[in-house]
């Protein structure tokens, strides 16, 4: 059962060598913007454990579209074909993705950040695939996860980009990353 844990054990241990060889130029940040690292940091990990964790309770309940089989992992092709809590929950879920974003890439524009989203959406489902096939993730690769994850990116840049245009646009602008952002020319 141990191995199963694997996936998620590396993704740590992949964040953590990402911290400590970012070690120098996380020290050139000020308070704020090592706030946004930080929890930026604890989202992904949060992410990866609601998506790359083992559950047991994958294939629980009555399913009204009869996934095609690869292997022993389930895949939905099927559009929108259940509009259950795991729908809003993915929306809500990756919206602060699209936040993190809009701070550590502000140059970002609408189409980078759809790619941005559409990228991560079709890394999570696949690795959720190989997973699956590999130690037995007990997951399903779904499409609506697909389109509801870069939905969930989408508007919370969108809420980013909006906020940005308040009297709160001062205090969020501490917490932005220029260093990271794309810039042309460099």
């Amino acid at each position: 059962m141990m191995i199963k844990w694997l996936p998620y054990l590396l993704n740590i241990t992949g964040l953590v060598v990402w911290l400590k060889m970012q070690s120098g130029n996380l020290r050139r940040l000020s308070l704020y913007q090592l706030i946004t690292i930080v929890s930026a940091v604890i989202y992904v990990l949060v992410v990866s454990y609601l998506t790359l964790a083992p559950t047991s309770y994958a294939f629980v309940g009555p399913q009204t579209v009869s996934p095609l089989m690869i292997g022993s992992a389930p895949i939905n092709l099927v559009p929108f074909w259940s509009t259950t809590a795991d729908f809003y929950q993915n929306v809500a879920m990756m919206m602060p993705m699209g936040v993190y974003l809009g701070l550590l890439l502000s140059k970002f524009h609408f189409r980078q950040i759809l790619v941005s989203g559409l990228a991560v959406s079709v890394t999570i489902e696949g690795l959720q695939l190989i997973l699956d096939l590999a130690v037995g993730l007990s997951r399903w690769v779904d499409i609506n996860d697909v389109l509801t994850n870069t939905l969930g990116v989408i508007i919370g840049w969108l809420v980013w980009k909006a906020l940005m245009k308040t009297f709160l646009a001062k205090a969020f602008s501490h917490f932005v990353i220029t260093t990271l952002s794309h810039q042309k020319g460099k």
